[in-house]
């Protein structure tokens, strides 16, 4: 594959923002080991078989040591020294027969401009880094939910209707199809082991066991006379009873949902990574801990049996709690017995200023926890997996961020899909993947097979698993990710 050297002729404290975007970016279609950012123009050969970029702000100028330049913004380096959400009324349209492209830097006079040979006048460099950086999160005012989240709803991907569009692929086609035009050369999503995308089905196992006070308490008071989610009284009526009709079945609610989850992915072939709770101070949010339930010896007998990946499910105040994840971490590798690589927030909570050092910090390869808490989509906007960018330190990473595209509470409850709305909206993320290439993450909850928890959930499980299936992908586990990278 051709190496790719990449130049920013932007402000000092902007170019690490740049060269991530651009770095990330490319990494759709090239080896990210083989993109290296080039910082002295001197550098730059005027012959060779590397592909080279230019992005800066002279890039109108012809330059033949370059293949494809493209224009920086006038005010993007200002708005990143600031600290400021951008505004839906400030976003540029591009509209033409193939394209309805948002960019959200420059004006109406970048947009009426039209690509020529090598050279782009689109700054699509400065949209990509502001999705790719989560942006929005780190800002100091931002809205958030009960939990300290940023809700969907406030978000400039909702305000553009982007949720479901991976706007960064789009921005990466973009400039891969004006490089292809100019040295006439074939360039194809990036393969992962052999396959255009690769699946990651994970599972968040907040209890392995129903049959504890606390179920009951939930079950018979708290949904059917507090109503703590908003169910309407005929969704109250059914949970009830079939709550009373599983509990009455011989053996664990949880264990057989976990049991026949195990048994639909040993059939297809899926190595699950299993995200599982170390809990050493209990929030009302988590449950308790269960790292000594003769149960939890069983998952890992079968999650070895199907060479999937263990890893840490950190809790509700771990996130703001840096000591304290360390802890969880430290206790769940000494049950397990071997090093935790993988990770995602329980109720995706955490401090956003601090993810990338806290992960870093704990040794985590890799991460699935930036997404939204009550939408599937596209937070980051990419299809690939990309390195966390340190805001604060103004640098990117080296742990792996895994876009998780859908958990199946998001789009039953918090988006109030029927079961079959649900798995249309899921095999479309589907699609999209296979389309764009990259790591289709798709997680599911140890519940995923109690109809009684989570009506439609059990049709959704197996039938987009086995929609899947069809479209063969490689299917690793979050670790695995890290490692074809």
């Amino acid at each position: 594959m051709a190496r790719v050297l990449l130049f920013a002729d932007v402000p000092e404290t902007y170019k690490p923002k740049a060269g991530f975007a651009l770095k990330t970016m490319l990494s759709a279609f090239f080896r990210y080991d083989d993109i290296r950012i080039v910082n002295k123009l001197a550098a730059i050969p005027e012959e060779s078989d590397a592909i080279r970029l230019y992005y800066g702000t002279d890039a109108r100028r012809k330059d033949d040591r370059f293949d494809l330049r493209i224009q920086m913004a006038a005010n993007a380096p200002a708005f990143f020294e600031g600290r400021k959400a951008r505004k839906a009324e400030d976003v540029i349209t591009l509209n033409s027969p193939e394209t309805n492209l948002p960019l959200l830097f420059g004006d109406a006079e970048t947009a009426g401009e039209t690509p020529a040979e090598g050279y782009l006048p689109w700054d699509v460099v400065a949209s990509a880094f502001y999705f790719l950086s989560d942006w929005e999160a780190w800002l100091p005012k931002r809205p958030a939910d009960m939990h300290g989240r940023l809700p969907y709803s406030s978000t400039l991907q909702a305000k553009l209707n982007l949720a479901d569009r991976p706007i960064v692929n789009e921005y990466a086609a973009l400039i891969i199809g004006c490089i292809t035009s100019t040295k006439n050369v074939d360039i194809k999503p990036k393969m992962i082991g052999g396959h255009g995308f690769a699946a990651c089905i994970t599972h968040d196992f907040d209890r392995i066991k129903k049959r504890y006070r606390g179920t009951y308490v939930r079950e018979f008071f708290e949904i059917p006379f507090l109503n703590p989610h908003g169910f309407t009284r005929e969704e109250r009526v059914r949970r009830f009873r079939k709550s009373v009709a599983d509990l009455l079945q011989p053996g664990d609610g949880y264990e057989r949902s976990i049991l026949g989850m195990f048994a639909l992915e040993e059939e297809l072939g899926i190595k699950p990574t299993v995200l599982v709770k170390s809990i050493l101070e209990k929030h009302k949010n988590d449950a308790a801990d269960y790292l000594s339930y003769p149960f939890f010896n069983t998952i890992l007998e079968r999650v070895g049996e199907l060479r999937g990946e263990i890893g840490l499910h950190a809790s509700y105040e771990a996130g703001y709690n840096e000591p304290l994840y360390h802890q969880e971490i430290r206790q769940l590798e000494a049950r397990v017995g071997q090093k935790i690589r993988a990770h995602r927030f329980h109720y995706l909570r955490y401090r956003h200023e601090r993810l990338p050092r806290l992960l870093s910090a704990a040794g985590l390869f890799c991460d699935s926890s930036v997404g939204w808490a009550e939408r599937a989509g596209f937070r980051a906007g990419f299809t690939h997996p990309y390195f966390l960018f340190d805001l604060e330190r103004n640098a990117a990473s080296p742990v792996l961020e895994i876009p998780l595209l859908m958990m199946e509470m998001q789009l039953l409850q918090k988006m109030q899909l029927s079961p079959q709305q649900a798995l249309e909206h899921a095999c479309s993320q589907a699609d999209i993947v296979r389309r764009y290439g990259g790591v289709l993450c798709w997680d599911f909850h140890h519940h995923a097979l109690d109809d009684a928890e989570a009506e439609g959930a059990g049709f959704l499980f197996e039938q987009a698993l086995r929609y899947l299936h069809h479209q063969n992908p490689r299917y690793l586990t979050l670790r695995e990710v890290y490692e074809h990278i």
